[in-house]
């Protein structure tokens, strides 16, 4: 991983309602749904590449992260989800063959197309030679974007000490941990620091598996997690959750 001495990409909720998507006339409904679809794309070729969930995780953030400071309109959400991934992997050091990486995202996207007749990419075609030409063009305007320097603190991190030291359960641990997952599909990884989402998804675990956890004081507040902010990343993973399974927009 490629760390930054500090941690400073996080958004006010005035700066993610003024993104420059918004300004070129996407609204809100729209941006979100295309948001949840990239970073699904990502968990899922992630998966079937078989790659650690640091990459997936990885990935989600940097597209969470690029389309708050670049417009959908401008850059594709299927090929920038494809170039997120394939630059976690490096960065991570699980690195994936690009034709690996183009031939699962290509599958996926024919596939929810609804496009199962259409013939799969072949290596060393026109298409092909398309397709790797602009996965590396957008990694490098990912990186130019950041300014080469890209620091990630995932909240899983969090999730297994905190829940350690309030003595849970490995169930609630792993529901947790799957709800940390989840909120990779929002912007929480661009508005809380990686310890208060992970309060929050252990907050909204243990209601889900009505387990008590301290109240008195309460525990969030032992590991320095303010009482509002954990607020909103439950309703935000809540809202999630309500939300009808994410499907592409053209924008």
């Amino acid at each position: 991983m490629i760390y930054n001495n500090l941690d400073t990409f996080y958004l006010t909720d005035e700066e993610l309602s003024n993104t420059p998507s918004r300004k070129h006339g996407v609204d809100e409904d729209t941006e979100t749904t295309l948001r949840i679809f990239g970073c699904e794309l990502i968990q899922e070729a992630g998966i079937l590449l078989k790659c650690p969930q640091a990459v997936m995780a990885t990935g989600q953030v940097l597209f969470q992260r690029f389309f708050c400071r670049k417009s959908m309109r401008d850059f594709n959400v299927r090929r920038m989800a494809c170039a997120c991934l394939f630059l976690a992997t490096k960065l991570e050091e699980s690195h994936r063959r690009t034709r690996d990486v183009l031939m699962v995202f290509d599958r996926i996207n024919k596939r929810r197309d609804g496009s199962r007749s259409l013939p799969l990419l072949i290596p060393e075609t026109k298409e092909y030679d398309i397709m790797k030409e602009r996965v590396i063009t957008y990694e490098r305007i990912l990186l130019k974007t950041f300014g080469f320097i890209i620091h990630c603190v995932h909240p899983h991190k969090f999730v297994n000490s905190f829940v350690h030291s309030l003595e849970g359960s490995d169930e609630l641990q792993q529901l947790a941990w799957n709800m940390l997952n989840d909120s990779l599909r929002t912007t929480l990884c661009v508005r809380f620091k990686g310890h208060v989402v992970a309060a929050g998804a252990i907050y909204l675990a243990a209601r889900r598996l009505q387990v008590p956890l301290p109240s008195n004081p309460a525990w969030w507040e032992a590991f320095k997690v303010p009482t509002d902010q954990m607020v909103e990343v439950v309703l935000a993973l809540d809202a999630l959750y309500q939300r009808p399974k994410a499907h592409y927009i053209e924008v």
